[in-house]
């Protein structure tokens, strides 16, 4: 424990007429009292006011000030004033030969030669001194300085200091305190002291430990630091490890101040070992390994990548630890309690760190991946997102409830190496981290990305470095795109590529680069990437795009126009404003196809157009388009396109029900499908056909004909569409002759009867020409009998018999032949055949 034995508290003879001031001395009784606060408030207020005996007042108010750092644990404070408080001397006055002043130790009677420069108490030589520089103290003030001073200079690192202070006083008579402490400071201001354990007697009890090891240290000899630490008061039942856990502190302070760096962080990293989470600890390593990093002595390339690394690691832990501000706070006197001023100090120490990384990734030319600098950035905002999802998850944190300290990535893999139960409660972090990834909470994910080993991907995004992102991702090891539903569908770096080509493209968009940015979102989706939360920026990156292409306005490019829409149109599928962009340059596609009667381009457009953005102009316009059509197709009478046609009209009806040319069209198809339908032996849908086809005719139009009814309408087209037919194509007339049949089952069409039986008189004489005559006799079977001219049709059938005759004739069968012969005469009774018979040796045969 450090003394914090008052000035001038020693009571007795202290009082003289130079007495300092009244505000003074109840600081000092409140600093008696315990009551440190009120002593500092006093204190403030006499130095705020310059009272008067400023001159006797120096040496005591410099001490009272260095014990209250000491309680304080401002151990650099409490040097300083120490310091100052030993060199004071005051103006104590000269002891007048009448005076009767006794040594103000209580018994002794020895003649005083000498008055306090702090307390202004008298002293004999044998208690109290005078150093070198005619500095008088009396021995408690001495003895409470020179301890305060030299355990405050240990703890502060201010040995120099504090040693160039003592040695003035180490010659004095009858002091070996101060030689003791000087020979464990700075053994080599004390002249063959430095071995002398002896010395150490003389050093206040609980003093003795800090004061040992800091020698210990200083000779760097495990056998001495073993050999010293055991014996020391309240040491005795510490195991051997917990005595080397006091020792590597001062170690490694030793080994800093000979410029041995390196292996002070190497001590500074076994301490580490055997308290990873304690903050003080942790900020010690983190100050050694910077050190090893930016001192420039360690020429081992790896050594120094591995002291900055754990570097990086423990300043990021350190900033957001709260532990670390308190004692700060405690160190400093300064409350630290305003986050906007912890948040300035931190980013100060930060932007220095970041600067000396910066520095030396310039000079290795390391990639932007491979950078220190950003392996700093993902360490601290890991550390600031692990705070806040802390602060607000509902997962149940894995350490302690009590810990007030935040670290990233490369803290939980240092921590991996302190041990067996450490790497266990990484494992746990990381699940923690995970699970919280998991709920759909931006900072949740944030903080998973950051935590994983594509941190720096993460952060190259988050910090808009897109293209640097890209190259590094598509750059490192191919892997093939997962199958389809995949719960994760990439794997590794990949899984940031397509994020960061919709940020790229995002970017490109702010900049207006707007045919970059609507490929990059076209290779944002060739990856997988989602863009449903993007549509707004695709649409406006097309119609952007597809405008700097039209041209001149005079004459616009249309077709360059629609181009972008179009592709922006297939990853932006919702984007209302993109589709009436695109409608329009639709619009004036089909206008200019309408012009050239490209009736199938006119419609495309339109249709298009109108499924875009369904406005009236855009409905009679294709309207009109699909009418033109569908007419130029049924002057053909293609019966394979009826269906399409009827479908197509169909639609522009329900756009426009009332369009006249449309009705006309459709129903000019429903016939024409009606008549094919009739001939299938479809009655019934037959008659539904031509029944809706008169239906959308308007009473009193050139297709109009009053009285009629569905079957008249069948019967009639289909005579009209068996006749006229040629005469040279069996074929067509055995179809027209068919079709008149069916047409007969409808109804009786004046003269259809004539018209089939001249039908199947020139099918029978053209089967007769390919002397087909046992078809052309089937027939027979076939003829109308209400057709009133049959003379004709009764000629080719007697033909027909005739040639079969005479087939048989030829062939032997004689008898067969008669009966042909038979028949010709019932047809044709003027017949040749008839007339002259079946006579081998006849010359008509």
């Amino acid at each position: 424990m450090v003394s914090h034995t008052a000035p001038n508290e020693g009571g007795g003879n202290g009082e003289t007429a130079d007495r300092p001031s009244a505000v003074f001395e109840r600081a000092v009784d409140a600093y008696a009292q315990g009551n440190f606060a009120l002593a500092v408030s006093h204190l403030r207020l006499w130095e705020r006011h310059a009272y008067a005996s400023q001159a006797v007042s120096d040496a005591s108010h410099a001490a009272l000030r260095g014990a209250l750092a000491a309680r304080a644990g401002n151990w650099a404070e409490c040097c300083d004033w120490y310091i100052r408080s030993l060199a004071a001397s005051g103006d104590v006055g000269n002891r007048s030969p009448e005076s009767t002043e006794s040594c103000h130790n209580d018994g002794c009677s020895s003649p005083v030669g000498n008055r306090c420069g702090q307390c202004t108490r008298w002293f004999c030589p044998t208690h109290g001194s005078a150093s070198k520089d005619e500095v008088s103290r009396c021995g408690p003030c001495l003895d409470v300085a020179v301890h305060n001073l030299a355990h405050a200079a240990i703890m502060a690192d201010r040995v120099e200091a504090a040693a160039e202070a003592l040695t003035p006083w180490a010659g004095t008579p009858n002091w070996a305190t101060v030689q003791a402490l000087l020979a464990c400071l700075a053994p080599e201001h004390v002249a063959g002291l430095g071995e002398q354990m002896e010395a150490l007697d003389a050093v206040v009890p609980d003093r003795r430990k800090a004061l040992v090891l800091y020698r210990a240290s200083r000779t760097l000899a495990d056998v001495d630091l073993e050999r010293l630490s055991v014996p020391l008061s309240g040491a005795e039942d510490s195991s051997p490890p917990a005595v080397h856990e006091w020792l590597r502190p001062w170690k490694a302070r030793g080994l800093r101040r000979v410029g041995r760096h390196t292996e002070a962080w190497r001590v500074r990293y076994e301490d580490w070992l055997a308290r990873p989470v304690d903050t003080t600890v942790v900020h010690a390593l983190a100050v050694e390994a910077f050190r090893v990093f930016t001192d420039n002595t360690e020429t081992d390339g790896r050594t120094r990548l591995n002291a900055v690394r754990q570097a990086m690691a423990c300043w990021a832990f350190v900033l957001h630890s709260a532990s670390y501000w308190q004692e700060l706070a405690r160190r400093s006197e300064h409350p630290w309690t305003r986050d906007d001023e912890r948040k300035n100090a931190s980013d100060t120490v930060a932007e220095r760190i970041r600067q000396a990384l910066r520095d030396d990734d310039r000079t290795a030319e390391r990639s932007v991946l491979d950078s220190l600098e950003l392996a700093w950035d993902v360490e601290l905002a890991a550390a600031r997102g692990l705070a806040t999802a802390v602060a607000t998850s509902d997962f149940e944190w894995p350490l302690h409830a009590s810990s007030d300290f935040s670290f990233g990535p490369g803290f939980l893999g240092l921590l991996r190496s302190a041990g067996a139960p450490w790497a266990a409660l990484v494992e746990k972090i990381h699940g923690w981290v995970s699970a919280a990834g998991r709920t759909g909470d931006e900072a949740g994910e944030r903080l998973r990305n950051l935590m994983s080993p594509e941190g720096r991907h993460a952060m190259l995004l988050e910090t808009g470095r897109f293209d640097q992102a890209i190259a590094a991702i598509e750059g490192g090891a191919t892997v093939e795109r997962p199958a389809q539903g995949d719960a994760e569908p990439w794997s590794g770096p990949q899984r940031f590529l397509g994020a960061a080509l919709v940020a790229r493209a995002l970017d490109r968009v702010k900049s207006q680069r707007w045919s970059d940015a609507l490929r990059g979102f076209e290779e944002a989706a060739a990856v997988g990437a989602s863009l449903s939360l993007h549509e707004k920026e695709i649409g406006r990156a097309g119609a952007q795009a597809g405008r700097a292409l039209l041209g001149n306005p005079v004459e616009p490019n249309w077709q360059a126009y629609v181009g972008p829409l179009q592709r922006a149109l297939v990853l932006a599928p919702e984007d209302n404003e993109l589709k009436r962009n695109l409608a329009a340059g639709c619009v004036h596609l089909g206008k200019q196809a309408r012009q050239r009667r490209d009736w199938d381009k006119a419609r495309a457009r339109f249709s298009q157009a109108y499924e875009l953005d369904p406005l009236e102009t855009t409905a009679a316009a294709l309207n009109e388009a699909d009418t033109r059509w569908a007419e130029s197709l049924l002057k053909r009478r293609p019966s394979s396109e009826l269906m399409r046609i009827i479908t197509t009209l169909r639609k522009a009806l329900d756009r426009d029900a009332k369009h006249q040319p449309a009705r006309k069209a459709l129903a000019t198809a429903l016939q024409e499908h009606s008549l094919d339908v009739a001939l299938t032996g479809a009655r019934t849908e037959a008659m539904g056909l031509m029944r809706e086809a008169r239906d959308l005719l308007l009473s009193g139009s050139d297709d109009w004909i009053p009285g009629w009814g569905p079957k008249d309408d069948i019967a009639n087209g289909l005579y009209e569409r068996a006749v006229p037919v040629g005469v040279s194509n069996k074929d067509d007339l055995r179809n027209a002759f068919d079709v008149l049949a069916v047409a007969r089952t409808y109804d009786a069409v004046p003269g259809i009867a004539d018209e089939q039986a001249a039908l199947l008189a020139r099918l029978i004489r053209l089967l007769c020409g390919d002397e087909n005559y046992d078809e052309a006799i089937r027939l027979v079977r076939r003829r109308p009998r209400d057709a009133k001219n049959q003379g004709e049709l009764d000629r080719a059938f007697a033909e027909a018999y005739a040639g079969r005759a005479r087939r048989r004739r030829d062939e032997g069968d004689i008898a067969a032949a008669h009966s042909d012969v038979r028949a010709v005469h019932k047809y044709d009774p003027a017949h040749p055949l008839v007339l002259f018979g079946l006579g081998e040796t006849d010359q008509l045969w």
